[in-house]
């Protein structure tokens, strides 16, 4: 128990937002959105644990929360999918149980449970905007990473992710106005100018996990000329398959997606397919 109260952090930026709600008095809407953050990542990490997945830490952003995982080799898109899911699925129970304490006790009055409703529709709608790190963007990412190459699906996501955080900023500053709005649009800013900085190190750890990925099972081959180098391949590798590389010539030749991927790190990515022995 304690192991896993460490992996549990606040953003310090959230920590501000706390202070402006104990300042504005609004310590009890404060001390909701906690508990229903806190709940919306429980429900990501419990399904997260139930597939076998490492939680690395949970963090309280001040958007909502963020739980970081650590999945042992490429895992299927479906476990993913339920991982993601199963944060915003909370908020059903949590309505249900605000309707049960205000029609059960006289603890919980009326102003408690619309507040309440209220922010669990916010903190819900919120998420399943299309923009990393939101849940709604990692679906998108889900999405295009069943059409796409990993590296592409990647630079999809992250263009969308700009568009709309673009279009919402335009919405916030014109038609809006709010502050609270504007600072967390800014937050998520920063987070996707991190994320993409970090790009390469994402897509070089998505290789190093595909040399011993156990779980994909769609097989799949990849055509490509002898002249290829490495780095050109290794863009063409999509998530969840299980690729054999084909090189066109003369005589048609293959090799495993695991010697590749092992010629790329021990030899450089600027190799030619043609330069690795034939099988």
């Amino acid at each position: 128990m304690i192991n896993f109260l460490k992996k549990i952090h606040i953003h310090p930026f959230f920590w501000v937002i706390i202070a402006m709600g104990v300042l504005s008095g609004r310590f009890k809407e404060v001390l909701m959105l906690l508990f229903i953050v806190f709940v919306h990542e429980m429900g990501h990490v419990w399904m997260a644990r139930r597939f076998h997945w490492d939680v690395i830490k949970i963090e309280l952003l001040p958007f909502g929360g963020a739980a970081v995982l650590e999945p042992k080799g490429i895992r299927p898109a479906r476990e993913e999918a339920w991982i993601v899911c199963w944060g915003p699925f909370q908020h059903s129970w949590m309505i249900g149980l605000s309707y049960i304490l205000l029609h059960t006790t006289d603890v919980w009055m009326i102003q408690d449970h619309q507040l309440f409703i209220s922010h669990n529709i916010a903190i819900l709608l919120f998420n399943f905007i299309p923009i990393h790190p939101l849940d709604g963007g990692r679906l998108v990412h889900l999405l295009y990473s069943a059409f796409l190459p990993y590296k592409l699906a990647m630079k999809a996501t992250w263009l969308t992710s700009l568009i709309l955080l673009t279009l919402g900023f335009f919405v916030v500053l014109v038609l809006m106005l709010k502050l609270n709005l504007m600072m967390i649009f800014s937050f998520l800013l920063l987070t996707l100018i991190l994320d993409y900085r970090q790009r390469n190190y994402r897509f070089i750890r998505f290789l190093m996990a595909k040399i011993n990925d156990q779980t994909s099972t769609k097989q799949s081959a990849l055509y490509v000329e002898r002249e290829t180098t490495l780095k050109v391949v290794s863009e063409q590798i999509r998530k969840n398959h299980l690729h054999t590389i084909v090189v066109e010539n003369n005589a048609r030749y293959t090799y495993s997606l695991e010697a590749v991927l092992d010629a790329y790190f021990q030899k450089g990515s600027h190799v030619k397919i043609d330069e690795l022995d034939k099988r």
